[in-house]
């Protein structure tokens, strides 16, 4: 291989990561049958919530309404995304100014106004997967901690300084598991969002020993009162 080239190759349960011959990322699968059983019961949830947005805001609007979940989603829950996706929307539809956000949020939404691509590769599959792209792959912190990776740093500013927080995937990390996904999917008869989207709630259900609730139901409840947050 030449000094750019990539490939993975799994085998005993372990993804290599390989760069010019060097091994630069080690993982392991061995959990991720079991995070596809824990999180079965969600692999149509990218499917269902395409229909979801298309039932209440209309297929003209389907990729806005993804764009603007999709940057909302940064650093919060998805109880808080859909709040403030909703304020981000309502502001958006009203042409208000970008309310207070999260830096990083923020200028996500500055994208959407100005009519460019989100940035970065997890933002980006997240709202083309809700969008009905079946190959899109979201590699966030769930993600890598079913493949045995979990990258920390310690905060050294506002309120939660001096605390650990897990960090995203790097470009490597991303294209193993994302390639992982998209050649295993078929064996397990699935699409690869489908099998993203199992590995997602199987792995946070499992860390964080939540029952499990159903998405689409908390997104249609949250829904109901599109400006109620206002």
């Amino acid at each position: 291989m030449g000094a750019n080239d990539h490939e993975y190759s799994g085998f005993a349960g372990i993804l290599i990561f390989w760069l010019d011959c060097t091994p630069v990322s080690i993982m392991t699968d061995r959990d991720i049958p079991k995070y596809l059983e824990i999180g079965h019961r969600y692999k149509d949830w990218y499917k269902n919530c395409k229909q979801l947005f298309i039932e209440l805001f209309g297929e003209e609007e389907l990729e806005l309404v993804c764009n603007l979940f999709a940057a909302t989603s940064i650093n919060t829950s998805l109880k808080s995304n859909i709040t403030l996706f909703r304020r981000a929307y309502y502001e958006y539809k009203e042409n208000l100014p970008i309310g207070n956000y999260l830096p990083n949020i923020k200028r996500q939404l500055q994208q959407i106004r100005e009519n460019k691509p989100l940035t970065g590769r997890k933002i980006n599959s997240f709202a083309q997967a809700m969008s009905g792209n079946v190959n899109a792959v979201v590699v966030d912190i769930w993600a890598l901690r079913a493949f045995g990776e979990d990258r920390k740093y310690t905060r050294h500013t506002g309120p939660h300084a001096g605390y650990e927080r897990s960090g995203g995937a790097s470009d490597r990390q991303y294209d193993l598991i994302e390639g992982y996904v998209r050649e295993h999917a078929p064996e397990y008869g699935l699409l690869p969002y489908e099998m993203s989207a199992m590995i997602w709630a199987g792995a946070r259900i499992h860390h964080n020993g939540e029952t499990e609730n159903t998405y689409e139901a908390l997104l249609r409840f949250k829904f109901n009162n599109l400006f109620g947050c206002i």
